[in-house]
């Protein structure tokens, strides 16, 4: 390991970790802040390989445990550090390909079912750290919230007129593991996006940039979702760890149907307003997420794209430069 990975690690564990530690001042942006802490850790990982993302991962919890506590840096070596580093180490994993001059680099699409699955995991692994029923869970979550929105509206934001602070305080303990594990999933997809652009940009990036249009998965990928959906109406704390996997098999599915449907409408004259409606709604509607997975489960079964022709051009090749 040269000095040179030893200081980006150290460089990009201190601004993961302040990144980390700026949620507890409450602000919005400080939310945000906290979505983009592994966002460093991915730079130093993908950039300098995955021994950088290492050192960094390790600075930063370190960092978090001596400055704000060992449970603080417990969990952003849990949640943030450790998980950032393995989807770096994956993203450069490679083994060469037919030919001496061909590379055969990690799926895009498995790194995608990797953040996923981790998405879940993660949160399903919290739940025993709150309580071992599902009633329990909700009650504990329902509690969280009641303080939440007592301390907002003392702080001079109360709720909108003609809301019931109860059914409010229901739907949110309802909905909250979920959105915690697709949040999760999205905000890691995005920095691992993000981290290879800049790279990229920076000339540092050793593996090239992938056509994202003609991503895939596994099959057992299409599997799990369907399984996890009907799992989601068991009882219990089951139903729920399976509720998770469909959420963020879901977001993974979604992502799916939009290269599907890049590739569908490249011949189509309408295409960038058909893209544009698409993005728009997803903003404004977030719900067609749904039809997006089930475009994308469609692609996985009946392989809708072949239908279209191949997307224009191709991933390039590179000489193996494992990490």
């Amino acid at each position: 390991m040269t000095l040179s990975v030893l200081l980006i690690g150290f460089g990009a564990g201190t601004a993961s970790a302040l990144l980390y530690a700026a949620v507890a001042s409450g602000s919005p942006l400080a939310v945000l802040l906290l979505y983009v802490a592994p966002l460093p850790i991915l730079l130093a990982g993908v950039g300098w390989r995955h021994t950088a993302g290492l050192v960094a991962a390790v600075v930063a919890a370190l960092a978090l445990t001596v400055g704000v506590g060992p449970k603080t840096g417990l969990y952003y070596a849990l949640v943030v550090g450790v998980p950032s580093w393995w989807l770096a180490y994956l993203a450069l994993l490679a083994r060469p390909g037919a030919t001496p001059e061909q590379t055969e680099w990690y799926p895009i699409g498995r790194l995608v079912i990797w953040t996923a699955a981790l998405g879940a995991l993660l949160v399903t692994a919290s739940i025993p750290l709150v309580a071992t029923t599902l009633e329990e869970y909700r009650a504990t979550l329902r509690e969280v919230f009641s303080k939440a929105f007592e301390s907002a509206g003392a702080a001079g934001a109360p709720l909108p007129t003609g809301q019931d602070p109860k059914a409010l305080v229901d739907f949110m303990a309802l909905v909250a593991p979920g959105v915690a594990a697709t949040f999760w999933t999205a905000s890691s997809i995005l920095n691992l996006w993000l981290a290879g652009r800049i790279t990229r940009a920076s000339g540092r990036l050793v593996r090239p940039w992938p056509d994202l249009r003609g991503v895939s998965y596994p099959t057992t990928a299409a599997y799990v979702l369907l399984a996890a959906f009907a799992g989601s109406f068991a009882p219990g704390l089951v139903g729920l760890a399976a509720e998770l996997f469909a959420a963020t098999f879901l977001i993974a599915f979604a992502l799916l149907g939009l290269a599907t449907l890049h590739v569908a409408t490249q011949k189509t004259p309408a295409r960038g307003l058909i893209l544009f409606a698409t993005y728009a709604m997803l903003v404004l509607q977030p719900w067609i997420v749904v039809f997006l997975a089930g475009l994308g489960l469609g692609e996985q079964f009946f392989n809708i794209r072949r239908r279209f022709g191949p997307p224009p051009g191709g991933p390039p090749t590179a000489v193996a430069n494992l990490p």
